[in-house]
């Protein structure tokens, strides 16, 4: 691999840090500046650099970058300081100090220049011809730095620039100084009468040279005669990030070490920046040659020859005529050398940050930042073309599983994964996978999982299965997902054939949440038949709404789904049943058509065998499913090891900061400890026996705390102890955390989170590379219309 250097650049308060090449470019740099700060524009700034003893070294071509690397590899430092000052601020600075006043009083004549940095419009330029140069008649020449020195006669003046609180420089003697108006002897770059300075001499006379004291403005008030057109005027152009594309292709020699797809790349951009076409005479892999678009018309001699290099595989260029011949260039805002493949070069870097940006926001980017037009379908191609670059292929993908589900084997023991293709067209069927660290965390969070499936939005579609957890702290905890080609029952019940794998050996009976799916439920119920299945509450309750439609008015439907929630909450069977004749009588036939085949046990509260741990809600699936929403849309490959790669810094990350609590209980379930404790601190509290008491609250409540009981059912139903059972476990004297469940405890959220999850080695290389075993991507049907963005809801759902 090619030895880079790092320059940390500085501007302003912020410092980025970028990587240095032998072949980086003074162009690169720049380029490289104004991606990272977005405020910075081409030609609006300079840079310097620091070496020992040396802090403002310019660096202002590729001369200047070759030799800062050199003297960087003499010093042996990987490291260098680049700092970029904005050209207005670093011109003002210099003017400051250039612009006094030094005349040596026993030499005459005095000589008097006028500091020809003004503002735009109204300001003199200061740079003028340099093919005369200034005689000194024993006054210092005091010139700005870096400028050049401003040519004048021999009997005229040295250059001595006016200071800030000076508004009039009187001339000592009789001699008369010349005024110099006229092409290479004169200072102002502006003809124009009125941005032109005169010099008016005569002999004993005085010239006044009327200058802002701060930002060496001229005063325009007596004779700027274009003042009324106002904005109409001619301001300087934009500077675009296109401008630096002009120094892609420079001289004889130049080499391309991407080969012939980089050289047509920069030629490409080079002609646009420049403003011409070119064709190709021949467009090869080992030799390129293009004339320009006007050769036949015009006569144009530009031509370009370039060629491999067998040895080591780069392109240079063998011969180079820069020279248009042909009717004058002009840089157009469309270009046809601008194709969506040479676009996509320029977006790779952009799709990387963000991987959904739109196309229409693409054509608003090159207009804004490079004077380009693309259409929406140029952008569109470009942006799949530049997803391709960053991820890869979507149907080579899927021939790296084979190698990638082996690497994960091998690097994380103890993980389950499982891959299947169709025998006969070793097409993609499924993919199961469960990481050893998951297992083993697993085994300290309730024994509870939600089931969900969500849509993949790559190119071949497909669904993703997730089984999530809940640690102690309330938070999500990925177990194991699955990719399947299309949701069926034959894949429902293979997705809990391999999740009976894993769970089989911890012994506990595990809670399934999910949708009322009836393939799902068939599968948990064949799989896990001492287990208990309940169906997600809010699911539910939005097919009840369908069978309502909108005509019998909102009041009505949310009268109806009210008592549905009283049937599916009510603590004792018999609140139940006459929630239950309630919802009949009132609901009539839809709500008798809705549950009939909806067995009550999977989710109502009062006849569900199993523990919820209050939750009646499928809302952790929906947390795993934003969690890894912006993964869905990349190849399979990329895609699962964004989420294992996701599961890594999560796991790594919680564990890290579960070491610095310091409470017995996790911070979230802590607080709502602390927060019943104050509201029952008013209630007074009777013992019964040794551990049943009656706490008076608004209601009379009995509590149990020998069997964790109470008879407001919320300890039973959400496994934690309600604000009854804080204030009984406060009278009898007892500890409370004696009486909260193990798994709300830190020790047990430690533990969970005390298996990391191993990175894939050389998983970079692999996802470009090709594989022996070949897998083709599943048979997908193409939807009519526009491609759909968002998940669509479930049978009911709004």
């Amino acid at each position: 691999m090619e030895s880079a250097r790092i320059a940390r650049c500085s501007y302003g308060a912020v410092t980025v840090v970028i990587a240095l090449f032998e072949h980086s470019k003074y162009a690169d740099i720049c380029n490289q500046m104004c991606l990272r700060f977005k405020e910075l524009k081409i030609g609006s700034f300079e840079l310097t650099y620091s070496l020992p003893e040396h802090p403002n070294c310019l660096l202002q071509s590729d001369m200047d970058v070759h030799l800062m690397l050199m003297c960087l590899s003499m010093l042996k430092s990987s490291f260098v300081d680049i700092s970029v000052k904005d050209l207005l601020s670093s011109n003002n600075e210099d003017g400051n100090h250039a612009m006094s006043n030094h005349a040596a009083p026993n030499h005459t004549p005095y000589s008097h220049a006028v500091s020809n940095r003004a503002a735009p419009d109204h300001a003199a330029s200061n740079h003028a011809t340099s093919d005369h140069a200034a005689v000194d008649h024993g006054a210092s020449n005091h010139a700005t730095p870096g400028a050049p020195n401003h040519a004048m006669s021999a009997d005229a003046m040295s250059n001595h620039t006016t200071s800030n609180d000076a508004t009039s420089n009187h001339l000592a003697s009789s001699d008369a100084i010349s005024n110099h108006t006229a092409s290479n002897d004169v200072i102002s770059n502006h003809a124009a009468s009125n941005d032109a300075i005169s010099n008016r001499a005569a002999c004993g006379d005085a010239i006044s040279y009327h200058a802002a004291s701060s930002s060496c403005k001229l005063d325009s008030s007596a004779f700027d005669e274009n003042e009324h057109l106002g904005t109409s005027r001619f301001h300087e152009g934009e500077t675009y990030l296109s401008q630096g594309w002009k120094e892609y292709i420079n001289n004889v020699g130049q080499k391309f070490e991407g080969g012939v797809a980089e050289f047509r790349n920069k030629l490409c951009k080079y002609a646009f920046a420049t403003g011409f076409r070119f064709a190709f005479v021949k467009n090869e892999k080992e030799r390129v040659i293009a004339e320009c678009f006007k050769k036949i018309s015009d006569g144009c001699n530009w031509r370009i020859h370039a060629s491999v290099c067998r040895l080591n595989g780069f392109f240079y260029i063998k011969s180079l005529n820069k020279v248009h011949t042909c009717t004058g260039a002009i840089c157009e805002e469309k270009s046809k050398m601008m194709s969506s493949r040479i676009i996509s070069s320029v977006l790779v870097d952009r799709i990387q940050e963000e991987p959904f940006i739109k196309p229409v926001d693409i054509v608003k980017d090159f207009k804004q930042n490079y004077g380009l037009d693309i259409s929406y379908h140029t952008a569109w191609y470009a942006k799949n073309l530049a997803k391709s670059e960053v991820h890869g292929d979507a149907s080579s993908s899927y021939s790296r599983l084979v190698w990638y589900t082996d690497a994960l084997m091998s690097s994380n023991r103890g993980s389950h994964c499982v891959l299947e293709c169709d025998p006969k067209t070793s097409r993609f069927r499924r993919l199961f996978i469960c990481y050893g660290a998951c297992i083993e965390g697993f085994r300290w969070c309730r024994p509870l999982l939600f089931i969900d499936v969500t849509g993949l939005e790559s190119k071949h579609k497909g669904q993703l299965i997730g089984a999530t957890g809940k640690n102690g702290n309330q938070g999500s905890f990925p177990f194991a997902f699955a990719i399947v080609d299309s949701e069926n029952e034959e894949n429902w019940s293979w997705f809990f054939e391999n999740l009976a794998k894993v769970l089989t050996p911890q012994g506990r009976t595990i809670t399934f949440i999910s949708d009322h799916n009836k393939g799902l439920t068939e599968a948990v119920s064949n799989m896990f038949p001492t287990s208990h299945h309940a169906f997600c509450l809010q699911h539910l309750k939005q097919n009840l709404l369908s069978k309502y439609p909108s005509t019998y008015g909102k009041f009505f439907r949310d009268h109806i789904v009210d008592l549905f929630l009283k049937c599916a909450n009510a603590p004792t069977k018999a609140a139940f049943e006459v929630n239950m004749r309630n919802l009949k009588h009132e609901g009539g036939a839809p709500v008798m058509t809705f549950l009939e085949d909806l067995p009550k046990e999977s989710w109502s509260y009062a006849y569900f065998k199993g523990n919820r741990y209050g939750e009646m809600c499928s809302n952790a699936s929906e947390s795993f499913n934003s969690w890894i929403f912006e993964l869905r849309a990349l190849p399979i490959c990329q895609m699962v090891d964004g989420i294992r790669s996701k599961l890594m810094k999560m796991m790594a990350e919680w564990s890290r900061e579960a070491e610095q609590w310091c409470s017995v209980l996790c911070p979230v379930m802590e607080r709502t400890l602390n927060e019943g404790l104050m509201v029952g601190r008013n209630w007074n509290v009777s013992r019964c026996s040794a551990s049943v008491y009656d706490v008076h609250a608004e209601i009379c409540v009995k509590v149990d705390l020998a069997n964790r009981l109470c008879s407001c059912h919320e300890w039973q139903i959400k496994g934690f102890p309600c604000v009854h059972a804080l204030v009984a476990v406060q009278k009898d004297s007892g500890c409370i955390h004696e009486y909260t469940d193990d798994h709300f405890k830190s020790s047990y959220f430690r533990c969970s989170y005390a298996f990391s999850i191993s990175p894939i080695p050389d998983i970079k290389n692999v996802m470009h590379e090709g594989s022996e075993d070949v897998i083709m991507p599943p048979l997908t049907k193409k939807r009519r219309g526009r491609p759909r963005k968002k998940m669509p809801k479930s049978v009911g759902e709004v």
